[in-house]
């Protein structure tokens, strides 16, 4: 397994090499000190495991695996930091485990375990991760039907019946939900994906939910949603390239 450490306490980096070296057998660990030495040497080869210190010295670590992810989408990475305030934002970019210094030997072996059998192949590209209390919980979009704003608060209904209240603004959910979410209202998300029947004055959810549009702003909701339902159908086509598809806009709307 080809290891990488990134931070820049030259003794946590060798602590943690250290039990790496106990815990992984053939191990070949690679260490730095700046987010930009890792990228440098990420671009030249692949890493199976990354732990990355978020509170590098004038860097986050966040955004230094945010843009690795763009070189190796497939690697492992394990986020270390003295507190739990970025948990959340961590688990975004799709983190397989977070830990807090001092970091005990027992959960550097977990890591490594997690990081042996998980494969990021199997999880949704899309997810939402949020905490409520000290619980951190991480959500297929897919499984999204609607967001809605509840004063300082934010309601996720999801497609199971379960709903997910976090003490965060609207506002800030939004920019966390991928292209398939539709703002059509004032604090009110949808997933198109799960929207029941699209009206000319409204739209109904798998759940029931029925949502009055707002009237100068239909035509555009139209259009996009229009937009959504041709490119899903031609994901499908690509799939099924015998089944006959709907011409134009039929079936779409009632």
């Amino acid at each position: 397994m080809r290891i990488a450490i990134c931070d820049d306490n030259r003794q946590d980096i060798e602590t943690l090499r250290d039990d790496l070296i106990r815990i992984v057998d053939n191990a070949v660990i690679d260490t730095f000190e700046t987010g930009k030495a890792f990228l440098t040497a990420a671009k030249q080869q692949r890493y199976d495991l990354v732990f990355m210190d978020i509170y590098l010295e004038a860097e986050n670590g966040i955004e230094v695996i945010k843009e690795m992810r763009k070189i190796s989408p497939g690697t492992q990475v394990v986020f270390i930091t003295v507190s739990d305030t970025h948990a959340v934002e961590a688990f975004s970019v799709r983190a397989i485990h977070y830990l807090v210094k001092p970091c005990h030997p027992e959960d550097i072996a977990e890591a490594v375990k997690r990081a042996k059998t998980m494969n990021l192949t199997d999880l949704p590209e899309s997810l939402l991760t949020i905490r409520i209390g000290s619980d951190i919980y991480t959500l297929n979009q897919n499984d999204i039907v609607r967001v809605e704003a509840n004063d300082h608060k934010t309601n996720i209904f999801m497609k199971n019946g379960s709903v997910y209240s976090i003490w965060m603004p609207f506002s800030k959910v939004v920019p966390q939900l991928d292209k398939n979410f539709l703002t059509i209202k004032r604090g009110v998300a949808i997933h198109m994906r799960h929207v029941k029947k699209w009206g000319s004055q409204d739209c109904e959810m798998i759940d029931g939910t029925q949502y009055l549009l707002n009237r100068s702003a239909r035509q555009q909701l139209k259009e996009a949603y229009f937009t959504y339902k041709m490119e899903e159908m031609s994901e499908s086509s690509r799939q099924l390239p015998q089944e006959r598809l709907p011409n134009s806009s039929e079936g779409l709307f009632t």
